[in-house]
């Protein structure tokens, strides 16, 4: 399906991973006491610590979810990647994660039957709680950030005031090695920059060909060499484009991008650039 292919956001803030562990447990738990579910707790001593364990096994699920599973597979935990399809993955394997914890908590509590049978049985238990409400929260989520975001871009789009072009402006660039000799080129000619660590990638155009050139620079080091030149701004923690390029403003549930000027990729936009940073 297209729709599993459609660009969805990554957890990544760790103040956020933490509160949804925390308030994910505390659900769980709340629920089984109010609710009391598949007999939870009956005929059980210490019911309520008991049941506060099934809360305590959900609340270290999440958690291995998003601080271990990163760590361990980094090249599939890429936001710029981030799909519905890895999303309902991720959630899936949480769902199989907090089993497990469950059943070693119910069986050390227990200590009746056979360790499998038990995890096959919470395993079945959590999915069919679970699963339709991860849906259709992913379904909700990337529904409604779409929309804000085709919105904010379609504003930002309106809003847009191209700069006058300054064709007859050169700009040198300086390398961090005050030995190397400055890029010169017209200002017109820079298209936007990329870091790579503790280098910048430079995309210009040469011929009205897009050519690129990687130097010794930080990009916080190549912002203020175009610091009077208001057109050069910072839309991204990566990326620093030249606004008289720009063709199209668009959206996704992920993020706002950029369209640039003879560019094939588009260029992510940070969530704390504003239409502001247009004028």
């Amino acid at each position: 399906m297209q729709w599993l292919k459609s660009p969805y956001p990554l957890l990544q803030n760790t103040r956020y991973k933490w509160l949804f562990a925390l308030l994910s447990g505390v659900f769980v738990y709340l629920f089984l006491i109010v609710f009391g579910p598949f007999g939870a707790g009956q005929s059980i001593n210490f019911k309520y610590v008991f049941l506060a364990g099934f809360g305590i096994s959900v609340f270290l699920g999440v958690c291995v979810t998003y601080f271990v599973l990163p760590k361990l597979f980094p090249a599939f935990f890429r936001p710029e990647k981030w799909t519905i399809a890895k999303e309902i993955i991720l959630l899936s394997t949480c769902i199989l994660i907090i089993s497990t914890f469950n059943s070693f908590h119910y069986y050390y509590w227990r200590g009746d039957g056979a360790f499998y049978k038990t995890f096959f049985s919470f395993l079945k238990i959590t999915t069919s709680i679970g699963i339709f409400p991860i849906v259709g929260l992913i379904f909700f989520t990337e529904r409604t950030l779409t929309k804000q975001n085709l919105n904010k871009a379609q504003l930002l789009s309106t809003k847009l005031q191209r700069p006058a072009a300054e064709e007859t402006v050169t700009v040198q660039i300086q390398e961090e090695s005050v030995k190397a000799t400055p890029i010169a080129m017209q200002l017109s000619q820079f298209i936007y920059a990329r870091s790579e660590g503790n280098y910048v990638t430079i995309f210009y155009l040469d011929e009205s060909t897009l050519s690129r050139k990687l130097i010794r620079l930080s990009l916080k080091q190549l912002e203020q060499q175009f610091e009077n030149h208001s057109q050069v701004k910072r839309c991204h923690r990566s990326y620093l484009i030249n606004t008289e390029h720009i063709i199209t403003i668009d959206g996704n549930a992920r993020s706002l991008t950029i369209q640039l000027d003879k560019v094939p990729t588009s260029i992510p936009v940070s969530r704390s650039f504003s239409k502001a940073d247009f004028y």
